[in-house]
């Protein structure tokens, strides 16, 4: 009740919301049931201020976004977005997220202020894809610049600062795969041959070094237009080492359902679970998308965890009224 009363307060229903979510989620091991289970309501895609908000509440915390994109013409565009979130114990966690893109030249950067650890508002967020900060207290920067040197090839470097500073160089080329379609009946036998992308595989090559981290990396990823894509990444160093890797695919368990799955193991990371492991499914559901998620692995401790989380998005866009 007192987490649908501050939706209401915000004005859920007419505030031009076009998603309500629910979700509950489950951790163990935890000291208690309260700590195990947890729930979160809340609101996305609010129109404010020419760009769209979000707004939910938890058992554990509140928390709000907003995010906006400005566009450049000719050049490109701006993409900003900021999160906070404040528990209840009066813990808050700022983050910041800015995309550019300007010609050939793509800029992402990403920071944080946190006075509480990501687990405190989502215990599951130490077995995300992503690496998390688990530390208590602290901040994080995350700098990437990529240039495109031509439609197949792009030249990146990145760094990464707060409790492991590091940087990467790196180069990344792609490649579609075609496939000749066979003449139909009636077809011009001298007509050039019609030919579609039945996948494209991207190949990326560099290295990483900084605090606890010294290597090359390399990685491959393949994927098709009708939704499957795998990808696989390594670092490989003196005293370091690191393996990754993610599936998805589309339509594999009903007609419009995403399934994914992935994988990490970076013992080399100081401040993130060095293991991590998870596998999400969604699949549209009556006016909304239900979606569910098993994740765990093994923290800096050493101890290992598994957890769930099952939601729903109920689509409150308008329907356009049927032309006659």
């Amino acid at each position: 009740m007192a987490l649908m009363a501050a939706l209401a307060a915000v004005g859920v229903g007419g505030a031009g919301a076009t998603g309500v979510d629910f979700g509950v989620s489950y951790r163990t091991p935890a000291p208690t049931l309260l700590d195990a289970l947890w729930g979160r309501v809340g609101v996305s895609d609010v129109d404010v201020l020419g760009g769209t908000g979000r707004l939910g509440i938890s058992t554990r915390a509140a928390d709000a976004g907003y995010t906006r994109t400005l566009s450049l013409p000719p050049l490109g565009a701006v993409t900003s977005s900021t999160d906070l979130a404040v528990t209840y114990a009066g813990g808050l966690r700022l983050t910041s997220r800015a995309s550019a893109t300007l010609g050939p030249v793509a800029l992402n950067v990403v920071g944080a202020v946190f006075s509480t650890s990501a687990t405190s508002v989502d215990p599951l967020s130490a077995w995300s894809s992503a690496p998390t900060d688990l530390r208590d207290r602290g901040w994080t920067a995350d700098v990437t610049a990529r240039y495109r040197v031509n439609r197949t090839l792009v030249v990146l470097a990145g760094g990464e600062f707060g409790a492991q500073a590091q940087g990467t160089l790196g180069v990344e080329g792609r490649r579609d795969l075609i496939r000749t379609l066979p003449p139909a009946e009636g077809d011009d036998p001298d007509a050039p041959s019609e030919t579609e992308t039945t996948g494209t595989v991207t190949w990326r090559v560099g290295a990483r070094a900084g605090q606890g981290v010294l290597g090359a990396t390399a990685g491959v990823s393949y994927s098709t237009p009708d939704g499957l894509s795998a990808s696989v990444d390594g670092l490989l160093g003196p005293s370091s080492v690191g393996l990754s890797a993610a599936v998805g695919a589309s339509g594999v368990v009903g007609e419009g359902s995403t399934m994914r799955a992935y994988a990490a193991y970076e013992p080399w990371r100081t401040a993130s679970a060095p293991l991590r492991a998870g596998l999400e499914y969604g699949a549209p559901l009556g006016s909304g998308t239900l979606n569910v998620a098993v994740s765990g692995g093994r923290d800096l401790a050493g101890q290992v965890g598994l957890g769930a989380r099952v939601g729903y998005t109920l689509d409150l866009t308008p329907v356009s009224p049927e032309q006659p």
